[in-house]
């Protein structure tokens, strides 16, 4: 509905959608105003009736999103979530009442993506909408009031865009957007073949250049390529243990085998892995220097929410030892691999997705590391999807080691849908009913109280205490915050590189191909 430009300096909202916004004193209520003779790209009107319609289909238990976490106010006496009225006021004007006021409530909106109700009303209906806009869907169904639509998909190979002729934005001369009639995003097995494709000239954009290849890219700078290394940012890279506890209703039997379950449900025992996983070598190694040691889900470079009052674990195998031991955890039969008192040796599979080689070299790094005190690690890489399907919805693993890309704006609200025990993106037990810990309550809690303060002081005092329980308990052991970088041929105007998502194409309309 608005719009976020994460690249200006400094990053502020724009109107998007609407001419304007009102709110109340309390905060409570948020009148938001829209553009008239908005189209969609296949040509159809934009109203409220589309807004209401997201917002239902957002809502319903039954479609599966994480976005609907970050709307969420809260329970009821009977544990079922809250979430915040909308209301249509007339075909332009939309309202929402929240229970409690929330100064912060524009972060939300930024992150509220209107669907077409004349689309896919029916579809949803039906209670067929999860299996909406797939990859076999015809290309005009998939509309959009983006600065493009979609022209043509070939699966590994390239998705291609073209310019939408109903895209409501102007310049300041009154120059429909987009400039660029066509943008066309290729698609590649792995980051050696991105990069081969751009050192051949194949590719205008690489829109992330990994930490191993840097010096390498760096050599190619020139008055014709620009190489612009964008610092820390606000991704993480985590490792999960799963904390699940409750039982498979298909199979009647627990997603974590009990014994697993016990240790990884234990604080000293996450702990003691943090304390055995080298992050400075993860970083000299497998990052080349190219990124900082990390010990929450907020990393430095958020500069405003960041706290670095967190509990830290540099590497100690002595520590780690120790641990293990006052937990009863011992090699009794002198192989190098400690057993728990049912005689269980401590072996572990990790999954991480195969597509990134990054990932995969972290995870035999940690390996080495643990085998040094005893644990096991087995490398199991997959596909990112069914890695989303693992963590999501399947639940039958041991550990994963994935990431998180920053949501935008950064800060508490939009971090809800991982914070929260609730929540899909709850890595270490997503989707709990009620939490299955007093920290995970506790986080609950100061989550909604963040949502319902409008002192600005008050809300980073308590997503500092996140940060620092988050520290403590390890629902993620969370390892490092990348420092990227991006290059690009020195043909663009308006090219304005973030280190928040989407890094290079945030404000795509506004990009040019400059005059030679």
């Amino acid at each position: 509905m608005i719009d976020y430009r994460n690249g200006d300096d400094p990053p502020d909202y724009d109107s998007g959608l609407c001419t304007k916004w009102e709110t109340s004193s309390d905060a409570k209520q948020w009148t938001f105003y829209l553009r008239r003779g908005v189209r969609w790209s296949d040509g159809e009107p934009f109203t409220a009736d589309d807004l209401m319609f997201t917002y239902d289909v957002m809502l319903d238990e039954k479609v599966e999103t994480a976005s609907r976490d970050v709307f969420k106010e809260g329970t009821d006496a009977a544990g079922k979530p809250l979430y915040p009225k909308l209301e249509k006021i007339d075909d332009h004007t939309v309202r929402f009442t929240l229970r409690n006021g929330s100064a912060m409530f524009l972060d939300q909106i930024v992150n509220f993506f209107p669907i077409p109700r004349h689309k896919w009303e029916q579809v949803w209906r039906a209670g067929k909408f999860n299996q909406a806009m797939q990859l076999g869907d015809k290309l005009e169904d998939i509309v959009s009031l983006g600065p493009f639509r979609i022209k043509e998909y070939v699966s590994g190979q390239r998705v291609v865009l073209e310019r939408n002729p109903y895209f409501w934005k102007v310049d300041k001369k009154g120059q429909r957007l987009p400039y660029l009639d066509r943008v066309v995003f290729v698609t590649a097995k792995d980051f050696n073949t991105v990069q081969a494709k751009f050192q051949a000239g194949e590719l205008d954009i690489m829109s992330r250049v990994r930490a191993e290849d840097y010096a390498q890219v760096k050599k190619m700078e020139s008055p014709e390529i620009i190489v612009q290394d964008l610092g820390t940012v606000l991704d993480t890279q985590w490792l999960v243990l799963n904390q699940n506890n409750s039982v498979n209703r298909a199979t009647g039997k627990p997603f974590v085998e009990p014994w697993k379950q016990r240790l990884f449900r234990d604080q000293k025992f996450r702990q003691a892995i943090s304390y055995a996983i080298d992050r400075e070598g993860l970083v000299n190694t497998v990052y080349v220097g190219r990124a900082v040691p990390l010990y929450s889900f907020v990393t430095p470079a958020d500069k405003f929410w960041f706290s670095d009052d967190v509990m830290k674990y540099p590497h100690e195998m002595e520590r780690a030892r120790q641990m293990l031991a006052e937990m009863g955890l011992k090699d009794t039969n002198g192989d190098g691999i400690l057993e728990d008192a049912e005689g269980h040796a401590l072996e572990f599979t990790i999954h991480t997705n195969s597509e990134n080689s990054q990932r995969i070299r972290s995870v035999a790094f940690i390996a080495r590391n643990l085998q040094d005190v005893g644990i096991k690690i087995n490398s199991s890489p997959i596909s990112l999807n069914s890695l989303v399907q693992l963590q999501q919805s399947v639940f039958s693993f041991d550990g994963l080691l994935l990431g998180w890309g920053t949501a935008v704006p950064p800060g508490p609200t939009n971090t809800k849908n991982i914070t929260l025990s609730s929540s899909l993106n709850h890595a270490c037990f997503a989707g709990q009913t009620k939490p299955s810990t007093e920290w995970e309550a506790r986080i609950d809690e100061l989550v909604h109280e963040i949502d319902s303060s409008l002192d600005v002081a008050v809300r980073k005092q308590k997503y500092a205490e996140i940060q620092r329980i988050w520290s403590e308990q390890l629902p993620e052991i969370n390892l490092v915050a990348q420092k990227e970088a991006i290059a690009y041929k020195n043909i663009f105007g308006n090219l304005l590189p973030s280190p928040m998502p989407p890094r290079v194409t945030w404000n795509v309309e506004e990009i040019y191909i400059k005059q030679k």
